[in-house]
């Protein structure tokens, strides 16, 4: 599943306090990179796959709020704002190779956009050598659906993120599948993921509809569809908020058959879904439920 254009780059799972979810994850069997920094106060770990990952991200320190700020929009002061109604899946980062160009192209579709942000982060390599990520992002958060937005993002020196030692986790994760949203109207979010993808790739189920991203599936289903798949687990607290938001992110591994055993060793809950798959409480991943899927090949 090679990454292609606004294919599923990063779910961004956004917390409080980054080390006890960190550990909750670890325990799920992942084995998150090394602790980075943002210049605008953030700090993050990644859970890298081949092709795309999940990003966990807290506030560090509140003081460099404002760095590379763009038109008085500043990445990290988002992140704090969001963290101070909820915490869970906060943004949904979309595959670049050309941040200018894409960022065009979704603004000619009538996206609104914050602009384009060009930065450094300082980081580490699996040998401990230090050396610097260049990324540029183009934001397009959703200012009527704040909880259902997206930038776009590409990494300049990708031999730094997606690096082959950071990819092995013991439960076998291969890739990010789907990430998905529940809205009281789903129809409210097509015109959005159509400006996106365009209408084709619109497939409507039941009363929400999925759209292929080229790496991986969005979802959005509507709250009665969202209770009955993942009931058994309950749904994210989003603090009575009947918003659109996020609530689910779905990873594939070819080692499905030994995740039961794995997990009861390290006291993790977990369900079955209505397709078979297992999911994961919001409260052990972040707000943010978790599901596993048997990888399938070819």
């Amino acid at each position: 599943m090679a990454n292609v254009t606004f294919g599923i780059d990063h779910p961004v799972v956004t917390v409080r306090d980054l080390a006890p979810v960190r550990e909750q994850f670890r325990r799920m069997g992942f084995a998150p990179n090394p602790i980075g920094f943002h210049p605008w106060g953030t700090t993050l770990s990644l859970l890298m796959f081949k092709d795309n990952f999940i990003e966990l991200i807290s506030v560090d320190d509140p003081s460099k709020f404002g760095t590379n700020a763009v038109n008085g929009f500043c990445y990290g002061r988002n992140v704090g704002k969001f963290l101070e109604r909820v915490q869970g899946l906060g943004l949904v980062a979309l595959h670049s190779k050309d941040a200018r160009a894409d960022h065009q192209s979704l603004s000619a579709r009538g996206l609104a956009s914050q602009g384009l942000i060009d930065f450094r982060r300082a980081m580490k390599k699996p040998d401990g050598t230090p050396d610097v990520a260049i990324v540029s992002l183009g934001l397009f958060l959703n200012e009527e659906q704040p909880d259902v937005s997206h930038f776009i993002c590409h990494q300049h020196r990708p031999e730094l993120i997606w690096v082959p030692a950071w990819q092995r986790h013991p439960n076998g994760v291969t890739a990010v599948t789907a990430v998905t949203y529940v809205a009281p109207q789903p129809a409210d979010l097509v015109e959005r993921f159509s400006a996106f993808y365009g209408a084709d790739r619109v497939v409507h189920r039941g009363a929400g509809f999925a759209v292929d991203s080229g790496c991986g599936s969005i979802r959005v289903m509507s709250t009665d569809e969202a209770e009955r798949f993942h009931g058994s687990v309950g749904l994210p607290d989003w603090n009575g908020d009947t918003r659109p938001h996020g609530i689910a992110i779905t990873v594939a591994t070819p080692a499905f058959d030994q995740l039961e055993s794995l997990w009861r060793a390290h006291e993790v809950r977990y369900q079955a879904s209505p397709d078979g798959t297992w999911l994961i409480p919001p409260e052990q991943g972040g707000n943010v439920i978790m599901e596993f899927e048997r990888a399938t090949r070819g």
